[in-house]
């Protein structure tokens, strides 16, 4: 990854969006899906990570503390699952990818190239989902980083929604702690009538 020339990239990116309506910058370390498909994932990556991080730049949230992402994933998946046996891998990339986009509402996500047909995929899966809810969910545009491999457990994004854990600077475990869980509470608020929405037809059955 050249890291200079894609921080500077972002950076460019924040601006514009900013201009176009889609403020605030959303950065998320990718655990829940690790957690979900790494038997013993390393304890010192969130570690490592907020070291070598802009410590002027706004906090990042923990996905594994933020259940509505996981939820959704997991929605997806059931959607097109068919088969009596479960597999190995209930949800793949391309349904976590949805659920991120949705939870968050993300307008943008920052991809490489190798991640354009992963988007797409979301996107279509998102779609998908919206017209068998007659729901509005969002989908997200690319915005293209010059990096030829992603940044393994970090999405970087953009929404029109304030994230309100997401304001101020990292200072460390404690900080990005607390902005995750405020960001699960803000995030669980606004998606409960979506999740009442889902059970009511079992309710009324």
């Amino acid at each position: 990854m050249n890291e200079v020339s894609d921080a500077r990239q972002i950076a460019r990116e924040s601006a514009n969006l900013a201009l176009d309506g889609a403020v605030w910058s959303v950065t998320l370390l990718t655990d829940g899906e690790a957690l979900a498909n790494t038997v013993a994932p390393q304890a010192d990556c969130l570690y490592r990570y907020l070291q070598r991080m802009d410590q002027g730049a706004a906090t990042p949230v923990l996905e594994s503390l933020l259940p509505d992402i996981r939820a959704f994933a997991m929605l997806l998946a059931s959607t097109r699952r068919q088969t009596d046996c479960s597999p190995c891998r209930f949800a793949d990339a391309g349904d976590w990818l949805a659920a991120r986009i949705a939870v968050l509402e993300l307008s943008h996500v920052a991809v490489t190239l190798s991640e354009l047909s992963l988007l797409d995929e979301a996107n279509r899966r998102l779609k998908l989902l919206s017209d068998k809810l007659s729901l509005a969910l969002p989908l997200a545009a690319p915005v293209l980083l010059t990096a030829p491999e992603p940044e393994v457990g970090v999405l970087r994004g953009w929404s029109r929604q304030r994230l309100s854990g997401m304001v101020g600077a990292a200072h460390g475990m404690q900080s990005l702690l607390m902005a995750s869980r405020l960001a699960a509470q803000q995030c669980r608020q606004r998606l409960q009538p979506f999740w009442l929405g889902l059970q009511a037809p079992l309710v009324n059955r």
